[in-house]
C-alpha cells in the first residue's frame, strides 16, 4: 500500500537565532515524504524547475519515495524566505517566488491509484485540492492541510473541500479563523457540526497537539528533550509520520491516529534539530524507534 502527497516542492532560505542557510531543499511534499518513507512508500505530486537537480530525485528515490508525479516544468522551482525572530514564533515571510509553481495543475498518475489507501492534501490552494477530491474515483482516506491565507482568500473553496475529507489538520489560530469562535472548545464544535469531518487534529507548537472528534478529546505531548534549531517543515514532518503510522495499522480509529500522533511527533522533533531536511535525510530507523517508545511513555498511551 502506499500514500499519496500533493503539495509543494521549494528551495528555501531560512534565518533562526541558530544560524542562516540560503537555498535548501524545503516543501511539504519534502518533509512529508521523507517522514513517511520510515513505514510506508509515498508518492509525490508537485512540480519543480529545471533547477532541481536529479541528485535529489535520486536521494528521494533511494529512500523508497516515488517521484513520478514530480513534474520538472520550465522555469524556476517555488523558491521562499522566511525569518524566526525566535524558535517558537512563526517566521517572518521575506519573499516568496512561486515560479513553475503559480501554473502547477496537480495530476495523478494511473500508477500511484493501484494499492492506493491514504491521500495527503498539503497545505495549497484549495481550488488545487478540489481538483485532485474531485479526480478520485475510489474512497480513500483523505486528510488535509491549510493555512490562514487560504481561510482569509477562498473560504467557498475551502469549505468545498472540508466536505469531502477525513481528516484536518490545522494549528489554532486557523482553526479560531475557519471558525470566527473566540473559545478554543466551540471553535471545535464548530467544525464537527458545518463539516463531515471525522477526526480534526489541531497543532499547538511546543504544546503538543490534540485529537478531537464529536465525543472526545485527546493530547499529544511534543517530545521535551529536542534540541530546536530551525522549526521549518515540523507540521509536514509530523503529518508524514501520522500518515504512515495510519497507512500500516489495521484499522484508522481514535486509537491508531493517537498513536500516529506520537509517531508523527517523534519524527517531527527530529526535524526540528537541523536545518532543512538534513536531520530526517539521514535518521535512522532504530533512532526513531527508541524516540517513538520514550514519547509513547510520557504520553502515557500503551
Amino acid at each position: 500500500m502506499s500514500i499519496i502527497v500533493v503539495g509543494s516542492t521549494a528551495f528555501d532560505d531560512i534565518e533562526t537565532p541558530k544560524g542562516k542557510r540560503k537555498r535548501i531543499i524545503g516543501g511539504s511534499c519534502i518533509y512529508f515524504s521523507l517522514a513517511a518513507c520510515f513505514k510506508s512508500k509515498p508518492k509525490i505530486v508537485s512540480v519543480v524547475g529545471k533547477d532541481f537537480s536529479k541528485k535529489i530525485f535520486d536521494k528521494l528515490n533511494k529512500k523508497n519515495i516515488d517521484t513520478e508525479g514530480l513534474v520538472v516544468a520550465n522555469g524556476k522551482t517555488f523558491s521562499w524566505g522566511g525569518k524566526y525572530k525566535s524558535i517558537s514564533e512563526d517566521p517572518e515571510t521575506k519573499f516568496t517566488n512561486l515560479n513553475v509553481f503559480e501554473n502547477f495543475k496537480p495530476s495523478i498518475p494511473d500508477s500511484y491509484v493501484r494499492n492506493n489507501k491514504i491521500i495527503f492534501l498539503a497545505n495549497i490552494d484549495p481550488d488545487l485540492q478540489n481538483n485532485v477530491l474531485d479526480s478520485m474515483k475510489k474512497k480513500k482516506f483523505i486528510g488535509l492541510d491549510t493555512m490562514n491565507f487560504w481561510i482569509l482568500s477562498k473560504r467557498k473553496s475551502l469549505d468545498r473541500a472540508l466536505n469531502k475529507i477525513d481528516l484536518l489538520t490545522i494549528n489554532e489560530l486557523e482553526l479560531s479563523l475557519i471558525s470566527n469562535k473566540k473559545s478554543f472548545k466551540k471553535s471545535i464544535q464548530y467544525i464537527f457540526n458545518n463539516y463531515p469531518i471525522k477526526y480534526l487534529i489541531v497543532k499547538k507548537g511546543s504544546a503538543g497537539s490534540i485529537l478531537a472528534t464529536k465525543k472526545s478529546f485527546k493530547w499529544i505531548p511534543c517530545f521535551p528533550f529536542a534540541n530546536m534549531t530551525d522549526p521549518t517543515g515540523a507540521g509536514d514532518s509530523f503529518a508524514g509520520g501520522l500518515f504512515s503510522f495510519l497507512e500500516k495499522s489495521k484499522k484508522i480509529d481514535e486509537n491508531s491516529i493517537c498513536l500516529g500522533m506520537i509517531y508523527g511527533s517523534a519524527i517531527a522533533s527530529f526535524t526540528i534539530e537541523s536545518f532543512g531536511i538534513n536531520k530526517i535525510m539521514n535518521l535512522k530507523s532504530n533512532e526513531l524507534n527508541l524516540r517513538f517508545n520514550e514519547l509513547k511513555k510520557i504520553s502515557k498511551i500503551l
